[in-house]
């Protein structure tokens, strides 16, 4: 099972001068319902190599 979540947000480790900002569709395969900004940013840092705190959610909203 996936879960789809339109996500827009900045990446920047920690450090960096310049960040990163992306939004767009991402697909969570085999995750359960994602509660909350810090298990979202926990998530998307995982998948670029960075901190929790290296990434700032703005907006996420789960696709039906």
């Amino acid at each position: 099972m996936s879960l789809k979540y339109y996500t827009h947000f900045i990446a920047q480790s920690e450090g960096a001068i310049e960040y990163s900002e992306y939004r767009g569709v991402v697909e969570l395969l085999g995750q359960s319902n994602v509660q909350g900004d810090r298990e979202i940013a926990r998530m998307l840092a995982r998948s670029f190599d960075l901190d929790e705190t290296d990434i700032q959610v703005l907006q996420w909203d789960h696709l039906h």
